[in-house]
Order: C-alpha cells, then structure tokens, then sequence
C-alpha cells in the first residue's frame, strides 16, 4: 500500500515541474532535479496501481518514471511540452500526444523549437524507417486531420489546423534525406549556406548531367535518373556512417552534394512527370 509520505513525494515533484501562469519563461528544471526529487519505485507502483489509471496523477507517474532514466534531450523537450490545457485549466504532462488527458481537447502545437523527431517519437538519427514513419504519420492525421473537428469550437479547428499543417512539415523534412540530414546539421550547429567553395569536380559533374538532361530524349532521362537515384543512395549511406561517428563536418561536405543530387532528381520528374 502507498504511505502518506511517498504520495507527498510525488505530489512535490508535480508542484515543482508545474509552470506559473503568470510567466512564460521556460521551466530550469535538470534531468538532477528528476532524479533527485523522486522516488523510483514508488513511481513504478503508482503505475502499476489500477486505482490511479486514467486520472492525471496516473498520467504524471508513467511520465516521471520515463524521464528518471532518460537523456537531457528528451528531458528538455519534455519540459518544452509541459502546459496547462486551455480548456479545462488542468496540467497537461504530455510528451507526445497532442489532446488533454483530462477533457480530451485537442491542445496548442508545442514550441517552435521541438524537435521534429520527438513529435512522431522516433530517436533523432539519419537513417530512418520510411513504413514506420508513414505509419507514425497516418496515425496522428487520423486524429488530428481539420475534418474531423468541423462541428468543434472555432478554437479547436484552429488548433487542428495548425497541428495538421506543423505534422504535415515535420514529415516533409524526415522523408527527404537531403532535408533530414540538413535539420540534423543545424541541429548541431553546422549551418548548410555558409560552406566555402564546392569541388570543382562536383559542379562539372552537375552541369554535365543538367545538359544532358536538357538534351536528352525521355529514354536518356529516365536512365539518368536511374544513375542519380544510384548516386542518393550511395550519397546516404555515406551520410548514415558519418552522422553516426559524430563527422558532422565531413557530412556538411557531402550533404552539399546530395543537395545538388536531389535537384537533379527533381529535374528528372519535372520532365518525365514521374518518381524515379
């Protein structure tokens, strides 16, 4: 049976991470400031006890035991998510949901800052598994797609519209392997438009294959974006090695390449009207 105390304890971790009303300053809780504050088995407990299912105290606990063994990423992005529901007032402890736990609104977007891998759930990588991310997608448009909120407050097809559309970008960018790997960079500071000067052979390269295509019969086209599509493929394992070593330099450099591969691809479909 939970003890008196062990409920305070929980309790104090809730007042502690809730945000003022009156500020909209971010929260300067630490991953420490978790670990320090809770109590991992009583939080384990809690979870696991049927009577605290579906109330927001069950909500907290399943959250807190999640971030007391986590990393500061996922813990600042987490912080980033904490809000209350501008529905029923009540603290919303969200990590990637998108409706209130307590009246079941739909609620704000989070923070322009969020990670865009943290909104479909999936660690922030280079190497992506398209069926699982498509899937990941389909499944939040189904709750979140503007029809469905037509007979809504005129708030909450606002708010579906604006998630709908912040969903719809996130996953432009983590289908695109030159956009996935551009975000990553910048992410870690590497900003794609201040590299120097491109190799030489790598702009011949390009305006070869640019004449060709202009010249080129619909047969000629279509084996030229073959031969691309080879090249991104080749282009992306090379980026997955590197992005996994920390060579966010070097993946700077081949990431301007891909940038000229896709355009090249885009060229292709532009003249043939089809995906190669």
């Amino acid at each position: 049976m939970i003890n008196n105390t062990k409920i305070i304890s929980l309790r104090l971790i809730r007042d502690v991470t809730k945000p003022s009303l009156s500020s909209s300053s971010s929260l300067s809780l630490s991953s420490s400031s978790i670990l320090n504050y809770s109590n991992r088995s009583f939080i384990n407990a809690s979870v696991a006890n049927k009577d605290t299912k579906n109330t927001l105290f069950y909500q907290q606990a399943q959250q807190y035991r999640y971030y007391s063994n986590t990393n500061d990423k996922k813990i600042e992005n987490w912080k980033k998510a904490i809000k209350d529901c501008w529905s029923c007032n009540k603290n919303v402890v969200e990590t990637k949901h998108f409706f209130c736990p307590m009246c079941n609104v739909v609620q704000p977007p989070p923070q322009d800052n969020v990670d865009i891998f943290y909104l479909f759930d999936i660690e922030p990588s280079f190497h992506i598994d398209y069926k699982d991310l498509s899937h990941r997608f389909k499944n939040l448009q189904k709750q979140l797609h503007p029809d469905l909120f037509q007979q809504n407050s005129d708030k909450e097809q606002a708010l579906s519209k604006n998630l709908s559309t912040s969903l719809n970008t996130a996953y432009n960018i983590l289908k695109s392997p030159f956009l996935r790997a551009e975000y990553l960079l910048n992410q870690k500071g590497y900003d794609l438009y201040n590299v120097g000067d491109v190799d030489p052979e790598v702009l011949m390269e390009v305006l070869e294959v640019r004449e060709a295509i202009d010249d080129g019969s619909e047969d000629e086209i279509k084996q030229i974006g073959h031969e691309n599509r080879e090249r991104i493929n080749q282009c992306c394992k090379e980026l997955e090695s590197l992005f996994n070593n920390n060579q966010y330099q070097d993946a700077l450099k081949k990431v301007v390449y891909l940038r000229y591969l896709t355009r090249i691809q885009e060229e292709v479909h532009k003249r043939l009207d089809v995906h190669i």
